[in-house]
């Protein structure tokens, strides 16, 4: 629900619960103050036929509009009563509210009753007129708040998403710090200055990182170069049992760290996202490719591959990461199935799957995509194939579950 919605429509239930609420109420008030006239001009009329009265007792004064009645009687003189009741009246054969006064008035030493009617407003009349004018208030400030939003939303909000739409298309990675639109509203300058101070930090930040990045990438790789040239130079000399066995740890430890120095520059690239270009792959294509690269590993270890079904499907990403993705699946898979054991791959719709015979149980899933997580014996293993894999379906937004069943890890990637 956007802002502006979502405020009006506070402000509307609230206007529409406190209209609702008005109707009785004012309902309520124009009947008192209509009451309230009403007896103050029976009260003005009764003192009238009084004096009238004093001056000539043969005055009739019933009529039809202004009824009047007055008739000798025994009581003693009183306080006014003013009530309400239905009045028939026989010209237009209906009953009428009328107001009414009773009261006892003296005249020349002699009382009289006096009883003062005026008709007045039926009540669901006075009630429809008030529901109507009401409801007339309501559509009319309904209207006004309707075309108001549109007008906020066209005016006042429209700085806000200019800077929404320029950080829906931003790209660190383009060293580009948006222009953001001026705007009077205080609160949207704070904002888009403390946005372009953020940006310009984290573009700076992304900038020296990439440098390190490359520079570690460039200055670790040739000194190990170097070693292992070295190394393998000394493996071709005459050297005693005792010194090719240390040559050899040498060369199985700078290969390890070789690795290792790619692993986690890669890391590092995925979650700087330096690989921007994006193509569409067809996943089949890629497995396939994968299947024929470790079967020689396969055979080492006598590990049957064995592909399944099959399905066409293609995919949108950068098609180094992809091979990354599979390939780690797959050297993952052979790296920790037992001898003689079998690794099974499939892709049913936008799935890929890959289960492997188990050596051991089950790994624990919160731990087992962690960085230098190594949950096996293997020496090979450096704890960072999985987190490259689930660096890369995050980068994509793809869905990457590990499960355990009949004495099988499985992986599985969803595509989406």
């Amino acid at each position: 629900m956007k802002l502006l919605s979502y405020i009006s429509s506070r402000y509307a239930l609230f206007t529409f619960l406190l209209a609702l609420l008005s109707v009785p109420l004012f309902y309520l008030l124009v009947k008192h103050i209509m009451y309230n006239n009403l007896d103050e001009s029976l009260t003005y009329q009764k003192y009238w036929v009084a004096q009238t009265m004093n001056r000539d007792t043969s005055i009739n004064f019933t009529s039809y509009n202004n009824s009047v009645i007055i008739k000798p009687t025994a009581l003693k003189t009183g306080s006014d009563s003013f009530y309400s009741k239905k009045v028939y009246i026989p010209e237009d054969d209906e009953r009428v509210k009328h107001r009414i006064l009773h009261t006892i008035i003296n005249v020349h030493g002699r009382n009289y009753e006096l009883e003062i009617q005026k008709s007045m407003l039926e009540d669901d009349d006075l009630f429809a007129s008030v529901f109507t004018i009401q409801l007339f208030v309501i559509m009319l400030l309904f209207t006004g708040l309707f075309y108001m939003n549109r007008w906020f939303s066209k005016k006042m909000l429209q700085p806000f998403q200019d800077t929404l739409l320029k950080l829906t298309h931003y790209r660190i990675d383009k060293h580009e710090v948006p222009g953001f639109a001026r705007t009077n509203i205080t609160e949207f300058r704070s904002l888009n200055e403390a946005l372009r101070q953020l940006l310009q930090r984290n573009v700076s930040l992304y900038k020296a990182q990439k440098e390190f990045t490359e520079n570690a990438s460039h200055e670790m790789q040739t000194p190990l170069a170097v070693i292992q040239s070295k190394l393998d130079l000394l493996l071709q000399t005459p050297v005693n049992h005792e010194q090719a066995g240390l040559v050899e740890e040498l060369t199985t430890a700078v290969r390890k760290l070789q690795r290792l120095n790619r692993s986690l520059l890669l890391l590092t690239k995925i979650e700087n996202k330096q690989f921007p270009e994006t193509e569409l792959i067809a996943l089949k294509e890629v497995i396939g490719n994968q299947l024929d690269q470790f079967s020689d590993m396969a055979q080492e270890k006598n590990i049957r591959l064995e592909p399944g079904t099959m399905d066409a499907l293609t995919i949108r990403g950068n098609g180094s990461l992809i091979d990354i993705l599979i390939g780690n699946l797959f050297s993952n898979a052979l790296r920790h199935s037992v001898r003689d054991g079998a690794v099974y791959i499939s892709l049913k719709g936008n799935i890929f799957s890959i289960a492997n015979t188990a050596s051991a149980g089950a790994l624990n899933p919160a731990y087992i995509f962690d960085r230098f997580n190594k949950q096996s014996a293997n020496a090979k293993s450096m704890g960072l194939g999985l987190e490259i894999c689930k660096q890369i379906t995050a980068l994509y937004g793809y869905k990457l579950n590990y499960d355990f069943a009949d004495n099988k890890h499985c992986f599985s990637v969803t595509f989406h």
